[in-house]
């Protein structure tokens, strides 16, 4: 065995097993996390890895030019891997060939075109990407030391892959030809040199690509770019529920200890996977309503903080599993000592910063979960910590727990938007084909309380058959998205039963955050409904079905349509409610800038409707102002929640002059009542 072959196979068996124990001991920190069932649903896993890695399709759906650019790197990197192997198994001396792949072979003469077209395609991505980064500075972008080097070194293995063949072909030790117009190429660009330079260029080039390789490949597990390894496993393994269910909190497990999250081990092993995976392409960030007004939120340093957390805390994890491993009763607490995981590391103000929009869950290429982990460590401060919770709260549970609603409005007033309706409850009606679940909002706002007449009136026309409940409270979606998981516990059971006693099977409601927790969190409690149905989806129906006919022409001829975030993002409702706008006559649909999925939240969600901002720029001034830009006479939308929001904005910044803004449900009474 020659001597340069031993100097190979050390260095290369080295760097390989450098990388096996590193990757090990990071995949090991996993087990501190909690447990997160992620089985089952093996073809819809499958498909969504073909879909979202190998199609990179949330990357393309995105930023198209930065998304092109990352699916170029990466089929590039599938692609050159055949040739990477072929490298490293022939070694500095071996003259081998893969089986089918040999020069003389038509699959290996397809294969050296393909290789020579994806790492040219590669070095043009890089350079975009370094351009990107380096000139044009994307807001979203943080200029990094490790993304710089890894693009170089990625441009590193194309380029002497390049010389490599090129050289090997001006010595005519290959036959190049048309099937490897790089070899051909750069082949006669190397012609003039003498044998002996040759050699050493191509023994020059294979070294720095050996050496770049293994570099490369030990630097993935220690920064961003673990994901190049994990992303598959990352999608296959995402949070196949509901998008906009939040998991229950099981107050009779007499084993828990502490509820809510507020160190690495209340956390699952999946949100612990997912720091791993962040890419830190701050997707997240630009579509937070939250950060991009100004507040300390950053859905990025939600995962940053928490990776950094479980690298600096990995050797005591390390060596507190082995304990527990060992049966030690009592095993070493590895984040003793570090700064509070949830007060310093996440501090306060950003986690009550977050609206639940669920834009950072939607927009991340790699399923990365950002609000659950944010409502988990609320949990914490609501559940475990006296008092630590934004003021305003205050009031807003006491009204929940005493009254049902989170202004403390008597509950008997709750039926008082019905006044001269003879809207019959479900005792009046048991036999009702839908309940509509009014809401909070509906029942006590005035502005909304005009939705909730008019969805009556249109029901009545159409001749549905419908009741309300007796004695509504409120769903549960302020106290569960704030924290407060006891208190909405409370609130559900206590519709559940109702429910229950009722039979309902069918219900629909006004509001999306009723909606949402209906649909997919009353099933947590035993209330599986046959259907729940948003007003603007029943509608529709009713509409198609010939049951509801609009005459009326509307009096605003441009109108801007506000998604709601809990019906369009978590739900994937867009296309009902604008449906419903298009059949009264006169009105000319407008789309915001930011619509449909990269809809802005109005700032009302996951509590903030009752809590105030005091950093940067109110939410719903700035969404306001993208819907202004539209160039519409008046703001349609399909929730509470959205209609006092974007209504105050107008007032604020407009006053008197300000767009008008109704739900879709009034537009359409109007027109087919008068």
């Amino acid at each position: 065995m020659s001597s340069l072959l031993v100097v190979y196979l050390v260095v290369l068996l080295v760097s390989l097993g450098w990388f096996a124990v590193t990757v090990s001991r990071r995949l090991r920190v996993l087990a501190w996390g909690r447990s997160a069932d992620a089985r089952g649903n093996v073809d819809r896993r499958i498909g969504g890895v073909l879909k979202y890695v190998f199609g990179q399709w949330r990357l393309l759906h995105g930023d198209v030019a930065a998304g092109l650019m990352h699916f170029l790197i990466f089929w590039g990197f599938l692609v050159v891997l055949l040739n990477t192997a072929h490298f490293l198994i022939q070694g500095p001396v071996a003259d081998f060939e893969l089986p089918l792949l040999g020069r003389e072979a038509w699959l290996g003469r397809a294969y050296l075109t393909l290789r020579d077209l994806f790492e040219l395609l590669v070095l043009i991505a890089v350079g975009y990407a370094g351009w990107r980064r380096l000139v044009t500075k994307p807001r979203r972008l943080e200029l990094s030391t490790e993304a710089l080097l890894i693009l170089g070194l990625i441009a590193i293995l194309m380029l002497t892959d390049f010389v490599m063949g090129g050289a090997e072909r001006a010595m005519a030790a290959v036959s190049a030809q048309w099937y490897s117009p790089a070899e051909l190429l750069v082949g006669s660009w190397l012609s003039g040199l003498g044998r002996s330079a040759l050699l050493i260029t191509h023994s020059i080039c294979w070294w720095v690509h050996l050496v770049s390789l293994l570099f490369f490949l030990n630097l993935l597990p220690l920064g961003k770019h673990f994901h190049v390894l994990l992303s598959l496993f990352g999608v296959y393994f995402r949070n196949l529920s509901p998008a906009g269910e939040l998991g229950k909190v099981d107050f009779e497990d007499d084993e828990a200890e502490e509820y809510g999250a507020s160190q690495l081990r209340h956390l699952t092993w999946k949100n612990l996977l997912d720091a791993y995976n962040c890419t830190e392409c701050g997707r997240c960030d630009y579509f937070c309503p939250a950060n991009q007004t100004g507040k300390e939120l950053s859905p990025r340093h939600i995962i940053i903080g928490t990776r950094d957390r479980v690298r600096d805390c990995q050797p005591a994890i390390l060596k507190a599993l082995g304990t527990t491993t060992n049966g030690d009763a009592d095993p070493p607490a590895p984040e003793e000592g570090q700064p509070a995981f949830v007060g310093e590391v996440h501090t306060d103000q950003a986690l009550w910063a977050c609206t639940t929009c669920g834009a950072c869950d939607t927009h991340c290429p790699l399923f990365i979960e950002h609000v659950e982990p944010i409502v988990e460590m609320r949990r914490h401060l609501v559940l475990e910590e006296e008092g630590r919770f934004p003021k305003e709260l205050v009031a807003t549970f006491n009204g929940l727990e005493r009254q049902g609603n989170p202004w403390a409005i008597g509950a008997h007033e709750r039926l008082n938007w019905a006044e001269g309706l003879e809207v019959p409850t479900l005792s009046d009606n048991p036999g009702a084909e839908y309940v509509y679940y009014v809401g909070c909002m509906a029942s006590f706002d005035e502005r909304n309380k005009a939705t909730a007449r008019a969805l009556v009136e249109l029901l009545r026309h159409a001749g549905v058959s419908f009741a309300v409940l007796d004695a509504e409270t409120c769903c549960g979606d302020p106290a569960r998205r704030t924290g407060n998981e006891y208190l909405a516990q409370a609130l559900i059971e206590m519709n559940a039963e109702q429910f229950k006693e009722g039979g309902v099977r069918k219900v629909v409601t006004a509001c999306p955050h009723c909606f949402n927790t209906l649909k997919h969190e009353y099933p947590q409690f035993g209330i599986e409904f046959d259907e729940v149905l948003h007003h603007g989806t029943l509608l529709a129906r009713l509409l198609t079905a010939g049951k509801l006919s609009p005459q009326q022409e509307h009096p605003q001829q441009r109108i801007v349509f506000h998604d709601s975030c809990y019906l369009g993002r978590y739900n994937s409702i867009y296309y009902q409610p604008r449906d419903v706008l298009r059949s009264v006559r006169g009105v000319q649909l407008a789309e915001a800038v930011f619509s449909r999925d990269k809809g802005y939240c109005c700032g009302a969600g996951g509590g903030m409707m009752f809590m105030e901002e005091t950093e940067g720029q109110r939410v719903n001034h700035w969404r306001y102002g993208q819907l202004k830009a539209s160039g519409s006479a008046g703001i349609a939308v399909a929730c509470p929640f959205c209609m006092v929001m974007l209504d105050d904005a107008a007032k604020d910044l407009d006053g008197d002059g300000g767009l008008p803004v109704e739900d879709i449900a009034v537009t359409l009474r109007r027109a087919v009542l008068g």
